[in-house]
C-alpha cells in the first residue's frame, strides 16, 4: 500500500489523465475562467481545508436545497453583500440558475420576452418549460465593433406594446463582451406593464465590489430575480454561482424563495456540492476584503496593457469602443483581418501558454482575475508584438470582413418560427442532411457558433438560404458551430 499520494501518483502517473493535462494553470497566465486565475494565490491550507468540506447532507452538516445551518448562514452574508433579499447558491453553474430562475416564475400563463443574444442555456430550458415566448427586435450594434447589441429601453417598450400578454423580460447583461444594459430604466418599463425583470449576470458578480467603477448591478438597478456565475469573474471553483431575490419582489408576491429552492431541487443534482459552495462563501469574504483594491490594479493594468499593444503592428490590434456601458475590466481585443488571423494567433498564443476566454471572426476577448498579474499582461505584449501574418490567411481578409458584416445582421435577425422550440427538440422526427441541402426546412436542433454560445438558430425555426451558405463560411474560416456534425445538421 502506498504511503502517500505522491508516492501513488509517481507509481501510477500514466493512468491519471487529467492530473498530468499539459496546460495547468498555475503554470500558464491565462485570461479566461475560472476568476481564480489558475488557483495560484490560495493560501496553501485552502486545497486540505475544503475537501475537508466535500461531504454530503448529513446531521453534522446542512442541506443546500433546505438551507437551516452552516450553509443558510453564508448565503445570509452573500445577501447582505449584493443587497438581494434572498441569495441562494447553485452549485452547478449559471445553466441550472436560469433554468431554476425560469421555472419559479412560470406557469400556465407565462410569456417570456427575450433578446435574441441569450446563452444556449434558455433555448433548453424554454423547451422542457414549453412557456411561449417572444424575440425583443434590436438592430445591429449601432458603431459595427462588436457582434451583438444590448436591448435599449426603447427595444423592450416596442416589444411589450406588441407583447402584452408578456409576464417576464429575461435580459443578459453584462454580455460575453462586457456590453451592459440600462436595466434602471429597462427594469421601470418592464415594471410598468406588470412584467418581472429577470437578468443573466452570469460575467458581472464583481460589479457590486466596485461601485462607481463599474456599472451598476442588476439587483441595485431593480432586478426582480437574477444569476450570476461567481466563478467567471471571482475566486470561486468552476460552477460556484449563485441566485439573488431582490426584496420588493418577495414583498410583492412575485417571486418566492420556497419556489425558486424547490426547482433547483429540480434541476440540480440532489446531492449539491459543499466544496463549491465553500469556494463561493470564499471567494466572497476575499473580494469584500480587498476586491476593491485588486478590480482597481487590473483596471490600472489593463489600461497600460492597451497603450502597449496600440503601439504594435502598425494598428494591427485596437480596443474598440462600445454605444453601451462595458464592463472595465473585460478586455476585447480588435483584429485588422488583413493584418491578423485569430486562428493563427490564437495558436500562437497557446503555444505560449497563454490561453484566452474566446475568439470570435475578429475579436479576443479576454477575462481579467482580481487575481491577474503583470507578467501575464507582459507575456501576451510579446507574442502579440511577435505575430505576423501569412500571405495566405492575409488572402482571407475580406471573406472575413463580409462574414462578420452577415454575422451582425442574422445574430438579430428574428428567423419565421414554425413550432415551438419543445416540439422541434423533442417530439418531431428529424433527419440529417448536408447544410447545403437544409435551406427551407426546419432546424431540429440548436445551431450555436461556439464560443461564445448564442444560437443563430433555434430548434423550430426555418433555416433560409443566407444561413445555410453562413454557417459554411463560418466553418471555413475556422468557428465550431454546435449543432452541425461531420457537416450535417438534423432537421425535422
Amino acid at each position: 500500500m502506498p504511503s502517500s499520494f505522491d508516492e501513488y501518483t509517481n507509481m501510477n502517473k500514466s493512468r491519471l489523465h487529467l492530473w498530468n493535462m499539459p496546460y495547468r494553470q498555475t503554470e500558464n497566465p491565462g485570461f479566461h475562467m475560472p476568476g481564480h486565475a489558475g488557483a495560484r494565490f490560495f493560501p496553501e491550507e485552502y486545497g486540505r481545508d475544503i475537501l475537508s468540506v466535500d461531504t454530503t447532507e448529513i446531521s453534522f452538516s446542512d442541506d443546500l436545497h433546505h438551507p437551516k445551518g452552516p450553509a443558510l448562514l453564508a448565503m445570509r452574508e452573500s445577501s447582505r453583500i449584493y443587497g438581494s433579499k434572498e441569495t441562494l447558491f447553485v452549485e452547478t453553474g449559471s445553466t441550472t440558475g436560469i433554468k431554476a430562475m425560469l421555472a419559479s416564475v412560470a406557469g400556465p400563463d407565462s410569456f417570456f420576452l427575450l433578446p435574441r443574444t441569450v446563452h444556449m442555456s434558455v433555448v433548453n430550458t424554454l423547451a422542457l418549460l414549453g412557456s411561449k415566448y417572444a424575440f425583443i427586435e434590436s438592430v445591429p450594434a449601432p458603431d459595427g465593433h462588436f457582434l451583438f447589441p444590448q436591448t435599449t429601453r426603447e427595444d423592450l417598450t416596442a416589444a411589450l406594446a406588441r407583447y402584452p400578454e408578456t409576464t417576464g423580460v429575461l435580459l443578459v447583461s453584462p454580455d460575453y463582451y462586457g456590453q451592459c444594459a440600462d436595466l434602471e430604466s429597462l427594469s421601470a418599463a418592464a415594471h410598468e406593464e406588470g412584467a418581472l425583470l429577470l437578468v443573466d449576470e452570469a460575467h458581472g458578480s464583481h460589479f457590486v465590489y466596485g461601485k462607481g467603477i463599474f456599472p451598476p448591478d442588476a439587483m441595485a438597478s431593480g432586478a426582480d430575480i437574477c444569476v450570476q456565475s461567481l466563478h467567471k469573474t471571482i475566486p470561486a471553483l468552476t460552477m460556484a454561482s449563485q441566485i439573488h431575490i431582490s426584496d420588493a419582489a418577495i414583498k410583492g408576491g412575485k417571486v418566492s424563495r420556497e419556489r425558486v429552492l424547490e426547482m433547483l431541487g429540480v434541476f440540480e443534482t440532489s446531492s449539491p456540492s459543499f466544496l463549491i459552495a465553500a469556494s463561493s462563501e470564499y471567494a466572497i469574504a476575499w473580494m469584500e476584503r480587498f476586491g476593491r483594491e485588486a478590480l482597481k490594479d487590473r483596471i490600472r493594468e489593463t489600461g497600460d496593457f492597451k497603450a502597449e499593444v496600440s503601439q504594435i503592428g502598425n494598428g494591427a490590434f485596437s480596443f474598440p469602443e462600445s454605444a453601451f456601458a462595458r464592463d472595465p475590466s473585460r478586455i476585447v481585443l480588435q483584429a485588422d483581418p488583413h493584418m491578423a488571423c485569430l486562428p493563427d494567433l490564437i495558436r500562437q498564443m497557446e503555444a505560449a501558454g497563454i490561453a484566452a476566454e474566446f475568439a470570435d471572426l475578429t475579436r479576443i476577448v479576454l477575462i481579467v482575475s482580481p487575481w491577474q498579474r503583470k507578467e501575464d499582461f507582459d507575456s501576451l505584449c510579446r507574442v502579440l508584438a511577435s505575430y505576423r501574418i501569412s500571405e495566405e490567411r492575409r488572402a482571407m481578409a475580406e471573406d472575413t470582413i463580409e462574414a462578420e458584416r452577415v454575422w451582425q445582421d442574422l445574430a438579430v435577425r428574428i428567423p419565421e418560427s414554425a413550432m415551438h422550440v419543445r416540439d422541434a427538440m423533442f417530439f418531431a422526427r428529424k433527419e440529417s442532411l448536408p447544410i447545403a441541402e437544409t435551406a427551407g426546412r426546419i432546424a431540429g436542433t440548436a445551431i450555436i457558433p461556439y464560443p461564445p454560445g448564442i444560437p443563430l438558430v433555434w430548434p423550430g425555426e426555418r433555416i433560409t438560404a443566407e444561413l445555410a451558405g453562413f454557417l459554411e463560411t463560418l466553418i471555413r474560416l475556422g468557428i465550431t458551430v454546435n449543432g452541425i456534425r461531420e457537416g450535417k445538421i438534423d432537421i425535422v
